[in-house]
């Protein structure tokens, strides 16, 4: 269980870093204003993340549970607090490609913002099953890819929230 929680940490702070950048809303704006703005929103999520203090990864299964959830407890509002950022921003006009770059893009954030959320009420519960269905789903989130693939830059960056 030890080498899981620690796994988990790792991830989690990956996957939060990755998903604290972001992208959104609507109208004429250049796509590399909106790279830069969304990356800037990423950066502010990765620097929130990273003041947090990590959940402990001794102890029994329970203690380990409960350290989770309260990590989480100040990790989720900066995941959804930078989803929602992301998804406010204007969206730039630019080839078909990009737009639907940008759509998968935020709907993977989306999904992150939920998953974390989904880890957050599982281990708030102690359910050991649900903390590692919830984990196995944001490790095949391809949020942090997408975000490359559209040219953000830290919104991508391992360690990142969603990456």
């Amino acid at each position: 269980m030890l080498g899981r929680v620690r796994a988990l940490v790792m991830t989690l702070i990956a996957a939060a870093l990755a998903c604290l950048a972001g992208c959104g809303g609507g109208g004429s704006v250049k796509k590399s204003d909106y790279v830069v703005r969304a990356d800037a929103i990423c950066t502010n999520a990765v620097r929130a993340t990273r003041s947090l203090r990590p959940p402990a990864t001794v102890g029994t299964q329970q203690q380990q549970l409960e350290s989770l959830s309260q990590y989480l407890g100040k990790l989720v509002p900066i995941v959804q607090s930078e989803a929602s950022q992301i998804q406010a921003l204007k969206r730039p006009s630019g080839t078909a490609q990009d737009k639907a770059a940008l759509d998968r893009y935020l709907g993977a954030l989306a999904k992150t913002a939920s998953s974390y959320k989904d880890l957050a009420d599982a281990a708030k519960r102690g359910d050991a099953a649900g903390v590692a269905s919830a984990e196995a789903t944001l490790r095949v989130n391809p949020v942090a890819s997408l975000a490359m693939a559209y040219g953000l830059r830290t919104c991508s960056a391992a360690g990142g929230t969603a990456a």
